[in-house]
């Protein structure tokens, strides 16, 4: 019965992902975060598309922010080490499925009693230093039970590396491992 569980739950996360982004990740390939076009008008009163991405490239460990006009024009550019964009389809397809299938967390699920959900995908962003820091693409993942008249029971707090796509941390503690905007977490780091 543990096996068929198991199952479940990575079937649920593969058919909550949409069929398009059911693509293999690498970890050393850029990937688009962002895209959108928008038509404005120009300073002479014409009409001209705008494209915007937001591109990760994570061997550089950088976020890139550009503006392109319909004749590929670079209207601006910005670089950073540093974003809070949530994730991709894929990567929250990854990140769930690592954590479901993490050695740590699997039996876990398996010898649940009651609906096991996996979830999350809430960007994380550590101090400089920090595998989640500057540089880094982490989420959070949440695996819990539920059972009909009792409450949700966290089974597991997660955190995924999107940079490295791995588990850093099967077994986090939510409160010690948050954003930096906590002002709490900017004192400590467990990883």
């Amino acid at each position: 019965m543990a096996v068929p569980r198991l199952f479940t739950v990575l079937a649920l996360v593969a058919l909550a992902t949409p069929v398009g982004a059911q693509t293999a990740l690498r970890a050393d390939a850029p990937r688009v975060l962002f895209a959108s076009a928008d038509s404005v008008k120009t300073d002479d009163g014409r009409r001209d598309r705008v494209v915007r991405t937001v591109t990760y490239f994570p061997g550089r460990g950088e976020y890139v922010d550009e503006q392109v006009d319909g004749a590929g024009r670079v209207l601006s550019r910005r670089v950073s080490a540093v974003s809070t964009a949530g994730p991709t389809p894929q990567e929250l397809e990854l990140a769930l499925a690592l954590v479901a299938e993490h050695p740590e967390v699997a039996p876990r699920i398996a010898r649940a009693r009651g609906t096991v959900r996996v979830e999350g995908g809430f960007p994380l962003v550590r101090e400089a230093g920090h595998a989640c820091g500057p540089g880094g693409r982490c989420v959070t993942v949440d695996v819990f039970e539920t059972a009909p008249g009792e409450p949700a029971r966290r089974i597991r707090y997660s955190i995924v590396d999107l940079r490295t796509l791995t588990v850093l941390d099967a077994d986090a503690h939510p409160q010690d491992d948050s954003n930096l905007a906590h002002p709490a977490a900017r004192r400590q780091s467990r990883l």
